[in-house]
């Protein structure tokens, strides 16, 4: 989980803004605050970069650390950045996405599930070196039973399983891509070797071999009805 909501509360606190104050910023509503704050929903990646933009607060830290007000007073915040598209563009990049109508392509073998270069590109925050894939959700793709209730127009992150990261998959969402299959699963390990498992009949024995097949769920954007 990300630190977006806890940080959201110490800079409106910080700065001595109402949660509606804080909304006007950004062209929100108070409700929206409310729930970025009480971890009920995330805001979209736009309004988190303009978020951090405005206060001058590295994308990183606002997205994956408890801000102390110290920190928060050291920014040369309240104000927009100068050279406001070249800070975006070292702090944001371009994910491949797969969306419903890329599935459907992939499906009909018009794409290969991992045919990257041909997805259209979601921009993302900058948080670390490892390869990321993006999935909207869709209740087509298969999928183990424990997935958490998603709602169509979430968007799942994941980010490439790596050794760096290997050690943190065990009962973890993950995702298998291969040319003509994809499959969300959960990482069990079993006899000292780990899978991608999907059901009782169906699992994937990962293997750093197979270079960007087996990914790590990393962050999950809810749409806001």
């Amino acid at each position: 989980m990300t630190k977006i909501g806890a940080n959201i509360k110490k800079i409106r606190t910080t700065k001595g803004l109402s949660q509606q104050a804080f909304a006007d910023l950004f062209e929100l509503t108070r409700g929206n605050i409310s729930s970025y704050e009480e971890n009920r929903a995330e805001p979209r990646i736009e309004t988190v970069a303009q978020i951090a933009n405005y206060f001058s607060i590295p994308l990183d830290q606002f997205i994956g650390e408890n801000l102390s007000i110290h920190a928060i007073l050291k920014y040369n915040g309240d104000k927009l950045i100068e050279d406001e598209n070249h800070i975006i563009n070292l702090q944001l990049r371009q994910v491949p996405f797969m969306n419903d109508a890329i599935y459907m392509k992939c499906c009909y073998q018009e794409l290969s599930f991992n045919d990257w270069n041909s997805f259209p590109k979601l921009t993302l925050p900058e948080v670390n070196n490892r390869n990321l894939f993006a999935l909207g959700v869709n209740s087509n793709i298969p999928h183990h039973e424990s997935l958490p209730l998603y709602q169509m127009g979430d968007v799942l992150i994941f980010e490439e399983v790596t050794q760096q990261n290997i050690h943190l998959c065990q009962h973890k969402t993950g995702l298998f891509v291969a040319e003509r299959e994809i499959m969300i699963g959960q990482y069990e390990m079993k006899d000292e070797k780990i899978y991608l498992v999907l059901n009782d009949f169906k699992k994937e024995r990962f293997d750093f071999k197979l270079a960007q097949k087996f990914w790590k769920l990393f962050a999950t954007y809810r749409h806001e009805q």
